[in-house]
């Protein structure tokens, strides 16, 4: 989630993100007793993500080799399923982008590789890890993209209609094979892509021009999929949605869609309703079924083949038929029995990024609760007014005596914006640490403006899990250990994530791929402010926790009465004098 909006008095036009493109680690804890059964359901979403990728069902996929890697940090063969997964869910994206196939029909050959060439010189310069940005590297990840490519349906459908498979899988094994010479200089490498691009007639696959710029844009695409999981070519369309949501508005209907785990084979839901949208308006909820979408059934597709249906422009209406989240039509075989057919107008849609309401302490105290759920252009305001609406509430009497900060599920997003907010509640020192090739990453981020006096000494417990990440453990980070000597700061729950690292956007400046197109890029390391790596550690709560949901917030509120009014030191037993 990225924006192009920056830090006080740090202006750039490159736009920074702390987010990770879906979450990879969750705590695991390490009892004996449940590690047979953990190993039998861990089992379980191996062959089910072996099934999702069987059938390319990449976004799926995914999402079943992360609840593997939320058990076990450390399982080689689902990290490298998931970074496998997910190049190809890029493919499947990109070419699904009617306005990315419109750009690559307006583009010439040439323009296409000056994209590649510009696309190498900003991994080159801007990547951190300079071992992985050499241009023989770059190029053979080129190489890889591409095959990748000719194995997708939509690409070969659209670029190359009417060529025998036979063909196609003899230019690909071609490509497997390819020796790559020395290269020098970025000219070396567009020669070499020409070479490519050529080759395919010795495979009877006949030269057509807009399968050569796809060509040269899966080279592009190549140089920054593999880097890691979080860097990435964005196609037109997912960078107007990524701006979008960034700050705070989408055009859409408002839900998000995964697929169900109910014993059907393949059952789209809806996860998530954006609350003041039209399908929270129309009463759907998370959990309900998607049966149809505009007259069309939907259970064989992907859900992110579905989310782009129900996206268009404002002002636009879609048709959904969906069967009520109940356990009773559940059981029944007919999905479309108790169904029903909204149409919903599709509209910008302001995403809130916190949650905020009073909460009461075991002994009756009054005291805020604050959850942030991503951080945007708006988080910091959003924060501002969330704690000056719960410190402001004559019906209730005092004001708040401490504060709940919630973390937990954050994804992370724009570095800017934490680093804001974990001002409001420090009086100075280190938020965090950068290391980068930018001069503007590459420093320590101290306290430049502290927060209103009453935040700097609110006593504080901050829960974070494992899904905590990114931007949102810069937050938590800051926090822990820095406030103590002025406030009581307790953080709880279980290790967070462990994404130290800073994406940037960096649109394409080369005609007419300009503003349409960008990388979102890894561009710094980050430390916490004792210099320790956030990545592959994350942050280990003062207080850890196996406590969940409602569970977790009533031991939270326990544990913040105890940082406002200390317990009592219990008096040790004293022996009775004898006398002789």
């Amino acid at each position: 989630m990225l924006t192009a909006t920056t830090a006080r008095g740090r202006r750039n036009r490159i736009n920074r993100v702390g987010i990770p493109a879906l979450t990879l680690l969750i705590w695991i804890l390490g009892l004996s007793s449940a590690r047979g059964s953990e190993a039998v359901q861990l089992e379980r979403w191996r062959l089910k993500a072996a099934e999702f990728e069987r059938r390319g069902a990449w976004l799926e996929a995914c999402r079943s080799y992360e609840d593997i890697l939320r058990r076990d940090r450390m399982n080689s063969f689902a990290r490298e399923g998931y970074q496998r997964c997910l190049r190809r869910l890029h493919i499947v994206i990109r070419h699904n982008d009617p306005l990315y196939r419109q750009v690559v029909a307006r583009l010439s050959s040439s323009q296409a590789l000056d994209t590649y060439e510009q696309v190498l010189t900003v991994v080159s310069v801007g990547y951190p890890d300079r071992g992985r940005t050499s241009l023989a590297t770059l190029f053979q990840q080129g190489l890889q993209e591409l095959q990748l490519a000719l194995e997708d349906n939509l690409f070969r459908q659209t670029y190359l209609p009417g060529v025998k498979l036979a063909a196609i899988n003899a230019y690909k094994n071609r490509l497997a094979s390819w020796a790559i010479p020395a290269l020098n200089s970025r000219e070396d490498v567009r020669k070499e892509v020409r070479v490519v691009i050529n080759s395919a007639v010795k495979d009877k696959v006949p030269y057509r021009l807009n399968f050569s710029k796809a060509v040269a844009l899966e080279f592009a695409a190549g140089a920054c999929n593999a880097l890691d999981e979080y860097s990435a070519f964005i196609s037109p369309g997912s960078m107007a949605m990524i701006q979008a949501a960034l700050r705070g508005k989408v055009a859409g209907v408002g839900v998000e869609l995964g697929i169900g785990k109910e014993k059907a084979n393949h059952v789209l839901q809806i996860t998530r309703v954006y609350p003041k949208s039209p399908a929270y308006d129309a009463g759907l909820q998370r959990g309900d079924r998607v049966i149809r979408i505009n007259g069309v059934r939907v259970e064989d597709w992907l859900a992110e083949a579905a989310a782009e249906r129900l996206r268009g422009d404002a002002g636009t209406s879609v048709d959904i038929e969906v069967v009520p989240n109940d356990p009773t039509i559940g059981a029944s075989p007919d999905l479309s029995r108790g169904s029903r057919t909204v149409k919903l107008t599709r509209r910008a849609i302001v995403i809130p990024s916190i949650e905020s309401e009073h909460t009461v302490l075991p002994d009756g105290t009054l005291a805020g609760y604050v959850r942030i759920n991503h951080f945007q252009d708006s988080t910091l305001q959003e924060v501002k007014d969330a704690v000056a609406g719960l410190s402001a509430s004559p019906s209730l009497g005092d004001p708040i005596k401490g504060l709940i900060l919630d973390l937990r599920g954050n994804p992370g997003g724009l570095f800017h914006s934490a680093v804001a907010v974990a001002e409001l509640f420090l009086h100075d020192g280190i938020i965090v640490i950068g290391q980068s090739p930018f001069k503007e990453f590459n420093q320590p981020f101290k306290v430049e403006v502290s927060g209103p006096s009453a935040l700097l000494t609110l006593p504080m417990v901050i829960l974070i899990d494992g899904e905590t990440a990114s931007a949102a453990e810069v937050l938590a980070g800051s926090l822990k250990g820095s406030r103590s000597g002025r406030a009581p700061t307790l953080v709880m729950g279980q290790t967070s994530y462990g994404k130290g690292s800073v994406q940037c956007i960096i649109p394409l400046d080369k005609a007419p791929l300009e503003k349409l197109t960008g990388i979102r890029l890894t561009v710094a390391r980050l430390l916490s402010p004792t210099g320790q790596p956030y990545t592959g550690r994350g942050i280990t709560p003062d207080v850890v926790t196996p406590l969940e949901d409602n569970a977790l917030l009533q031991e939270a509120r326990k544990r913040l009465l105890e940082l406002i009014v200390p317990p009592m030191p219990t008096r040790p037993a004293v022996a009775a004098e004898t006398t002789a």
